[in-house]
């Protein structure tokens, strides 16, 4: 089968078994998993983030929990391989991935045994959303959160933006090297594709940022009416009354002086505002989680509704971190979709008892993942 790009454009896709094996703290171990609602639980440290970390890595190829993906090997392993039988919800049909990486910074990806160069592909085939701790701190994170945050969504509701997202890395590093070394007569060449890139960068993510504000502003007014003035701006990383030409103009000397590119895309960020007010001053710890939550319905939503693929969601500790209502209105939003869902509680109660058709796993200290009772 061709792993073009497209190849997978019509599947909308589960995980319906997963092996792991040397990943994590897990020696090696095989799930399956129903179609809809996931729950592990178990003590704190027992295994059960590294489950959904695993789910997470096989399609990003990234770990939301760290950035070194040798961590992610057991210590008593050369390397870990993740292997995924994935059926489509429209079809009989199932499709195989097998992702392995070795302590010598080596990955191979294999799908219907097929090998494929790029974790892009994956992604895009097999997209999932992670809700973990760190999301419900949205408007509180750096800018470099909220720009990876929708960075994320543009990627795959903008089948052109990794390779402009890649021209405008690429420029910026050489940019760099040139201001470094205070080298002038290249300068105007390489600024040229920065531009050139760049701005075709900004119209991408510009594009998708003001349909997300308006699903996100729309279902603050609808969940928590008690806030107003409820504002969000797109800064898109240098002063709005000039054009990326004249910023870098006007700060080549700075930018020569410092060795580096000061002003850019790579300054972008999301500004959340309550009655012009920074919302983060203003308001409440629960209000702030709340947002954040509204801000990954969004996501999905927006996600499915551009692709026609419905994301796995993966929600971690999500008892640890949200009261009775907010669990609820995460729980209420899982219910209506139809996304693959995989969760991890230390209580399983305060879950099953508002979501239905649960497979529950409990996580146990020795590593050992068994099947519980199905609400």
């Amino acid at each position: 089968m061709s792993t073009g790009g497209h190849a997978f454009a019509y599947l909308v896709l589960y995980i319906k078994q997963i092996k792991l094996d040397g990943f994590r703290c897990y020696d090696a171990v095989q799930l399956n998993f129903s179609e809809r609602i996931n729950l592990f639980y178990g003590d704190n440290g027992a295994g059960k983030t590294s489950v959904l970390e695993a789910i997470y890595w096989l399609s990003t190829g990234k770990s939301f929990r760290s950035k070194k993906n040798k961590v992610l090997i057991n210590q008593h392993k050369s390397e870990l391989v993740l292997f995924a039988e994935l059926s489509d919800h429209q079809s009989p049909i199932k499709h195989s991935l097998g992702i392995s990486f070795n302590k010598s910074n080596k990955k191979q990806i294999r799908l219907d045994k097929q090998s494929i160069n790029n974790q892009s592909q994956v992604a895009h085939l097999l997209p999932v959303v992670s809700i973990d701790p760190d999301s419900y701190l949205f408007i509180d994170k750096t800018p470099q959160f909220r720009r990876s945050f929708l960075d994320w969504l543009v990627f795959h509701v903008k089948p052109e933006y990794l390779s402009i997202w890649s021209n405008t890395t690429r420029c910026q590093k050489q940019l760099n090297v040139l201001y470094k070394s205070k080298q002038q007569d290249l300068l105007p060449q390489w600024e040229q594709q920065y531009i050139q890139f760049a701005t075709q960068l900004n119209e991408l993510r510009q594009h998708v940022f003001n349909d997300l504000t308006q699903s996100v502003s729309n279902k603050v007014k609808s969940f928590i009416p008690e806030i107003t003035g409820f504002n969000l701006s797109f800064k898109q990383g240098w002063s709005e009354g000039l054009t990326l030409g004249e910023l870098l103009e006007k700060e080549r000397p700075k930018n020569l002086l410092y060795g580096s590119l000061f002003s850019g895309v790579h300054k972008m960020d999301i500004k959340c505002q309550v009655k012009q007010q920074p919302a983060q001053d203003l308001l409440s710890r629960g209000q702030k989680k709340l947002i954040s939550i509204i801000f990954y319905f969004s996501f999905i939503e927006l996600l499915a509704e551009k692709t026609g693929n419905d994301p796995l969601i993966v929600i971690d500790d999500m008892d640890a971190e949200l009261d009775i209502s907010k669990t609820k209105l995460l729980c209420d939003f899982i219910m209506q979709a139809s996304n693959q869902v995989f969760i991890s509680s230390v209580d399983p109660k305060k879950v099953t008892d508002i979501l239905d058709d649960v497979g529950v796993f409990h996580v146990k200290p020795n590593r050992e993942i068994v099947p519980a009772d199905r609400k």
